[in-house]
């Protein structure tokens, strides 16, 4: 065929789609998506001329990446022929103008979530540690400065962790793991975006580690257990990263006597992991089956809660006794109750296709030769998976790309659809989706939604969740009127979706750092005792967490 032919005549070589991942050890079954990410930034990058791969590599000596660089190399990186390197990944970052570490962090978590093992070191391989007085050196500044209180950003604590990781057995005292463990928890509770990508990373790193991941299992059981912390679903749901006992036999503690719902659920969450690593011995996956049998079969059960219950009940293995399985396939399919289609219906993929349809349109221009099957996948997975997981993962490797703005307004436009029919679910998955991929446009839509009569509780605690988190920020009498709304609606009527859309507002003013109305909050003679008590612990944070946590 001539080299011209095909779209608008440009030249180029065609497209070819990733390749299937080759299983060998250390290699990511995802490693499809990461050509991908790698390739849709380039073509959509502010520089034309990059669409074509033999411009892109020409550019690409020079910065972090020493040598020069063929068009086929480039070309089997994005399609997962071979596995990128670390630097590689940072000069794509540098060239196309993306924040330090953006895509090294979107890596490392599409890594980390599907591993085959969970590992104390990041599976985008750096720079291996050495013995030399300049590695040591590095890694006993970085753990100087944890001890301190001097901000740690988290670009730090990503090469902190790696240098630990990579390392092999590290003399620390068991005082310090500890410290490194306390902080880094608390930081990631109240970081956003990418700073608290780069946290939980580093997180899931100390929890893999052979000496670092009891002490760490012991912070996230203390902070799991302490009533006024405000964040719990990710603090217990981060257990799923460690094989050591303690870490599976707190999962089955907040299981069965949890501290609150959201304990609960995060336990639920960690189970996904745990069971596909055998994190668990053969007598607690015995004692899963009724547990979690109990969630899907219980509509008292918050709906996500359920669904989750379900998949899970279809992953526990196929060994166990015959009166057990039978329980399982009860639960995994009942006779009553809300019917959920499965993942991959013909309705969820014609939305699917249509959101990225829009959203390929909307972007500010055509990639030639590029049929984007995976974006579709994508939105699928970040709206109908019945893992929360899954669907946060997808909808950050979302936020890695140029896909971002358009998604989100495509995203917003379903969202107001489905509120004006009573598509209840979907618009908590999409409302989920704006927390991650949202912008100030859409940011509008929400603060309408958090205080709009007569919609179902699902949708506005959904929106109070999310207020804290979509991109743009909101004028204090927004604040003061969302606030005074429930709390009045709490007073006249002791609604609970009222009370638990205070608490979301309240963990809004706290991730966004508005400290004057917390305090405001907290003096309130009329509030509710549990929003007081929020508002409290927010107040009461130590300043580098403060200072530190979103850098």
């Amino acid at each position: 065929m001539d080299a011209q032919s095909g779209s608008g005549g440009r030249r180029g070589r065609p497209y070819r789609p990733p390749r299937p991942t080759p299983a060998r050890a250390g290699w990511s079954e995802q490693q499809h998506r990461v050509g991908w990410l790698l390739r849709v930034n380039r073509l959509y990058s502010g520089d034309e001329r990059w669409q074509r791969e033999s411009e892109f590599a020409a550019d690409f000596h020079g910065g972090c990446w020493p040598e020069r660089t063929s068009v086929y190399r480039i070309s089997r990186w994005e399609t997962a022929a071979v596995r990128v390197p670390y630097l590689a990944v940072r000069r794509y970052e540098e060239l196309l103008q993306l924040p330090a570490h953006r895509l090294v962090v979107l890596i490392d978590t599409v890594y980390r979530y599907s591993a085959a093992v969970s590992g104390a070191a990041p599976l985008l391989q750096r720079q291996p540690f050495r013995d030399v007085p300049e590695s040591v050196d590095r890694m006993e500044e970085l753990v100087e400065a944890v001890q301190s209180d001097d901000v740690v950003t988290g670009v730090q604590w990503d090469e902190l962790t790696a240098l630990l990781g990579g390392a092999g057995q590290v003399i620390l005292p068991r005082s310090t793991w500890a410290h490194l463990a306390e902080r880094l928890l608390a930081e990631m509770i109240v970081a956003d975006g990418v700073a608290w990508a780069q946290r939980y990373e580093a997180l899931n790193r100390l929890l893999a580690h052979p000496l670092g991941q009891q002490p760490a299992v012991a912070a996230c059981a203390s902070l799991a257990a302490d009533r006024t912390n405000q964040v719990f679903v990710e603090t217990v749901s981060a257990l799923d990263s460690s094989p050591h006992p303690d870490a599976a036999a707190h999962v089955m503690a907040q299981l069965v006597h949890p501290t609150n719902d959201r304990s609960q659920y995060g336990a639920l969450l960690a189970c996904v992991r745990k069971l596909r690593y055998g994190h668990f011995t053969e007598s607690q996956v015995r004692r899963l089956v009724p547990i979690v049998n109990n969630f899907a079969a219980d509509p008292v059960h918050y709906e996500d809660t359920r669904r989750l219950a379900t998949e899970l009940l279809r992953r526990i293995p196929a060994d166990l006794p015959t009166d057990a399985r039978l329980r399982l396939r009860h639960a995994a399919y009942p006779a009553r109750g809300p019917y959920h289609p499965p993942l991959g219906t013909d309705s969820q993929w014609a939305l699917a296709e249509r959101i990225a349809n829009t959203s390929v349109a909307g972007m500010a221009r055509e990639a030639p030769r590029f049929p984007d099957t995976l974006l579709p996948t994508l939105v699928r997975e970040m709206l109908f998976s019945p893992v929360f997981d899954v669907r946060l993962y997808a909808a950050i490797l979302l936020f890695g790309t140029p896909y971002r703005s358009p998604l989100a307004t495509a995203l917003a436009v379903e969202l107001q659809s489905q509120v004006g029919t009573g598509g209840t679910n979907l618009a908590r998955t999409l409302l989920e989706a704006l927390r991650i991929l949202g912008s100030g446009e859409q940011r509008p839509l929400v603060e309408r939604l958090t205080i709009a009569a007569g919609l179902p509780s699902v949708v506005t605690l959904a929106a109070a969740s999310t207020i804290g988190h979509i991109g743009g920020s909101s004028p204090d009498r927004y604040w003061t009127t969302a606030i005074e709304h429930h709390l009045r609606v709490w007073r006249s009527t002791g609604s609970r979706t009222s009370a638990s859309a205070l608490d979301g507002l309240i963990y809004g003013l706290g991730i966004t750092r508005n400290i004057p109305l917390l305090r405001l909050v907290h003096a309130h003679p009329g509030i509710p005792s549990p929003a007081r008590v929020a508002a409290g612990w927010w107040l009461n944070l130590p300043r580098w967490v403060y200072e530190g946590a979103n850098r």
